[in-house]
């Protein structure tokens, strides 16, 4: 524990303090309104609502194709959030960029695509290989276990209930591959899944439509106010602590 302790107070030092100070004044300074930052006004612009914004334009622009790279994408084991892709694609479909149709079956045919991709990576590859190419994209051994473990348990009905997992859902065909899973039953499982999976959040965007604006701006104003206070109260910390360790060091050596 001593040692641990030794190598933490390590990044205590007096650059850390000049820095720390600094952001306990631009910080307070925006807590307390007591004067406009410069560059209040370029942070403002880069909020949560101007790269919402941002990812809205990029959707919209890139068009079925875009969204069916998204999704291709995160049915394998690259993690690419669908909670937000397709919610995304819904709240197009109310302003009218796609047809509600034609997006869900844009995200259940690339759903099918990168799980198969998947599949007979499993199939062809072979575990140790795979559990290399899972590190590579920051996937730990881990999640690949938790599917495995659901395919013994559950069977194939684990391919159909997986699509509704986080985590569990981008890796199950790896190990259903492994598995020698029959292809038809791997097939219907993941399809029927991705309808469901793929059709609710899509449908959850589009009704949530005319509430997206206002919803990104509020949680984009609480947001930039905890991240100020939590750096406000870091620095803080930061500076207490330092000024305990250089203390607690006279008082060491005096004696």
């Amino acid at each position: 524990m001593e040692k641990g302790s030794m190598k933490l107070d390590g990044y205590f030092n007096l650059y850390g303090v000049i820095i720390s100070i600094v952001l306990i004044g631009i910080t307070a300074t925006e807590i307390f309104e007591l004067a406009e930052l410069p560059f209040e006004k370029f942070f403002a612009a880069v909020s949560v609502g101007s790269l919402f914004s941002f990812s809205v334009s990029i959707v919209s622009k890139s068009g079925y194709l875009g969204v069916f790279g998204l999704m291709t994408l995160e049915s394998t084991f690259i993690p690419i959030p669908s909670e937000v892709v397709l919610p995304l694609s819904g709240y197009l479909v109310y302003l009218h960029t796609f047809s509600l149709p034609l997006i869900v079956a844009d995200a259940v045919l690339a759903s099918m695509v990168g799980s198969f991709i998947d599949y007979y990576l499993g199939l062809v590859i072979g575990r140790p290989i795979i559990v290399k190419i899972l590190a590579f994209f920051y996937v730990k051994e881990d999640s690949l276990v938790r599917a495995e473990n659901w395919i013994d348990k559950w069977g194939a009905s684990s391919v159909f209930f997986a699509r509704f997992i986080p985590g569990v859902r981008s890796l199950i065909s790896i190990p259903a591959g492994m598995l020698k899973m029959k292809v038809w039953i791997f097939a219907l499982m993941t399809f029927l899944g991705s309808v469901i999976w793929s059709t609710v959040l899509i449908y959850i965007g589009l009704r949530a439509g005319p509430y997206w604006s206002s919803a990104v701006h509020s949680f984009s104003v609480i947001l930039d106010q905890i991240i100020i206070d939590a750096i406000f109260i870091a620095c803080l910390i930061y500076v207490g602590y330092f000024i305990y360790l250089k203390i607690s060091s006279r008082t060491n050596t005096s004696y």
